[in-house]
């Protein structure tokens, strides 16, 4: 099943081909999944099934992830994870990074990201107060850096933060918009903001 999930933007129909074999063979089928145990393979099933809209495969996965892996919110840290049974004081770092790509993943979003160019851009994001801030949304649109600032929890909202953008050719040539003031400190731009869920974005002058 994982050379299903690196084949499917570069060869589909070679990877659609392995995945209905792959998933025959670890008991997923449209009436239930046989092997519960299975963390990995059943959220890249989940993942695939939601990239290539199997939508006879999601049902039962969905089932399987939220009745046997243990879904959890933690309030005082601000994360969702999957315990997965397993009894350890941290979730399991690869079977949760799966289980969220495929707790994210809308039709054709995997393939898109993988066929994203990869061209250079003048700036970037460093120095942000994770996890008291987090950053939702980071991307380059028509020459503007747009990103979307989430809290950690809502005890952190309203305290000052701030992190930088580095790597512009000329910082003092860039604005903000938004909720955040942006100054010049040698040769980073450094951007002062508040700790709450909002969006701003850096614009050329």
């Amino acid at each position: 099943m994982t050379y299903c999930f690196y084949l499917a933007p570069q060869v589909p129909a070679e990877a659609k081909r392995l995945f209905a074999a792959a998933a025959a063979n670890a008991g997923i089928t449209a009436d239930g999944v046989a092997n519960v145990g299975s963390p990995r393979i059943n959220a890249i099933a989940l993942l695939l099934s939601r990239e290539w809209g199997l939508k006879e495969f999601e049902a039962p996965l969905v089932d399987v992830l939220e009745t046997n892996y243990e879904p959890t919110w933690d309030p005082e840290r601000g994360e969702f994870t999957w315990g997965l049974g397993l009894g350890e004081e941290h979730p399991r770092g690869q079977y949760n990074g799966f289980l969220a790509a495929a707790e994210a993943v809308t039709p054709g979003a995997w393939t898109a990201l993988s066929e994203a160019p990869m061209s250079p851009q003048p700036g970037l994001v460093e120095g942000v107060d994770f996890p008291t801030l987090a950053l939702a949304e980071a991307h380059w649109e028509a020459g503007a850096l747009r990103l979307g600032l989430k809290p950690q929890t809502s005890r952190a909202i309203g305290r000052p933060t701030e992190f930088k953008i580095s790597g512009l050719q000329e910082p003092s040539h860039w604005r903000v918009e938004g909720e955040a003031r942006a100054t010049v400190r040698g040769s980073d731009l450094m951007i002062d903001t508040t700790v709450k869920d909002h969006r701003i974005a850096l614009l050329p002058t």
